[in-house]
């Protein structure tokens, strides 16, 4: 597994740049991954300086060892969520930050582990497979409103009732609940849309994924966290692939840009007026250019923000 866990990493030089990572500072990557953007990290950053580097997935975590092991003096590992940022660093420690949301290559082309709609495996889609809830437990036990609820939400699916009530009523007494069960489910209720199926199918696993990860929640109390583990003139890049990740990211980060958080029926300001703690950088967001589209499909989607603790 750690000899196969690949990932291109996506923005490299866009993001590495943005950071401006300079000699006196620690740094953290809350998506180590394939830890491509760690490597870039690691290779800048001074002498005695640490890069923190986050995932719950154990398999990134040991291959991230691997990979890096020649920068094994300057990286601290962190085998737990990024939510946990807050907990496990100290306030105004780093001078920058980076998230590459999403999926990692490696989980999504790894069958076994239920994230892509083309295994056999029971779905499992767990980032840290050691603990909580699979997907098959989640779908077992969820209400057809609930689920219609999360496919539309997470993945602005159309039909979202009429697809979660043939998803459940294909699983109710299915022993193991695989991709084919979804696939199924999909490609009935989409019978008219062919030419889409494999977008179409992406997203339920990406909403149904969501859920079972905690996603929203996660991104929503680390970027939170990062604002705090900022100091002075420290930068936040973060890279995000659909538009609820950028939502959570965005309204988020809303509250420190602004120096006034009194109601706004409020006559004067009483909070003083001197709450703000970042600045965007890039006031239009960066996208990939087009050679690296050329090369990886899969940053297609993906948009990097860019934030300076004030």
């Amino acid at each position: 597994m750690i000899k196969n866990f690949c990932h291109t990493p996506v923005l490299l030089r866009e993001s590495i740049e943005s950071l401006r990572i300079g000699p006196l500072s620690d740094y953290a990557d809350c998506t180590l991954g394939g830890g491509g953007h760690s490597e870039m990290i690691a290779e800048l950053i001074g002498e005695g300086r640490y890069l923190h580097c986050f995932d719950r997935d154990i398999a990134a975590i040991n291959a991230g060892k691997s990979r890096l092991s020649r920068f094994e003096e300057k990286i601290i590992y962190h085998h737990k969520p990024f939510s946990s940022l807050g907990a496990e660093l100290p306030q105004q420690a780093l001078g920058g930050i980076l998230y590459d949301l999403g999926v990692s290559s490696h989980q999504i082309d790894a069958t076994d582990r239920g994230f892509s709609f083309t295994g056999t495996e029971p779905l499992d889609m767990r980032m840290d497979a050691s603990c909580g809830e699979n997907a098959q437990e989640y779908l077992k036990r969820i209400s057809e409103a609930e689920l219609a609820k999360i496919l539309r939400e997470n993945s602005d699916l159309e039909m979202a009732g009429r697809l979660a009530k043939r998803i459940l009523s294909g699983t109710l007494h299915s022993e193991k609940i695989t991709a084919t069960n979804l696939n199924a489910a999909i490609e009935e209720v989409y019978s008219k849309r062919k030419e889409d199926l494999n977008s179409l199918k992406a997203r339920v696993f990406q909403a149904i994924r969501m859920e079972v990860n905690s996603e929203i929640a996660e991104i929503k109390k680390s970027v939170e966290a990062a604002v705090h583990c900022l100091k002075s003139g420290g930068r936040l890049c973060i890279i995000t692939y659909h538009s609820k990740e950028a939502r959570a990211v965005k309204e988020t980060l809303s509250v420190f840009e602004k120096n006034c958080l009194c109601d706004s029926r409020l006559p004067v300001c009483v909070c003083g007026g001197n709450n703000k703690k970042i600045r965007k950088v890039n006031k239009e967001t960066v996208k990939p250019n087009a050679a690296e589209l050329r090369t990886n499909s899969r940053s297609r989607s993906a948009v990097l923000r860019v934030y300076e603790r004030v």
